[in-house]
């Protein structure tokens, strides 16, 4: 069976609120996804630590791009 695929990550603490919602690209598969979870975990726990619930952080695809591509020193 093919399930459709979120069209954004949300990211929340401990109890549930929502700390930073992500945009993804149409046609992402499943895969992708967990491992863009990942990526984004991985390079903006700082941030999330500090992120009061009550303003989650809202990135278009193209922002998390470039949010990845800086904290990862990729060159494009």
């Amino acid at each position: 069976m093919n399930f459709p695929v979120a069209q954004h990550i949300t990211l929340t603490d401990r109890h549930g609120h929502a700390l930073m919602v992500c945009e993804l690209p149409r046609g992402i598969h499943r895969d992708e996804v967990t491992r863009l979870h990942h990526q984004i975990l991985t390079h903006f726990h700082g941030e999330l630590i500090k992120q009061a619930p009550a303003k989650p952080i809202h990135l278009s695809w193209p922002e998390v791009v470039n949010h990845l591509e800086q904290r990862m020193d990729c060159l494009v």
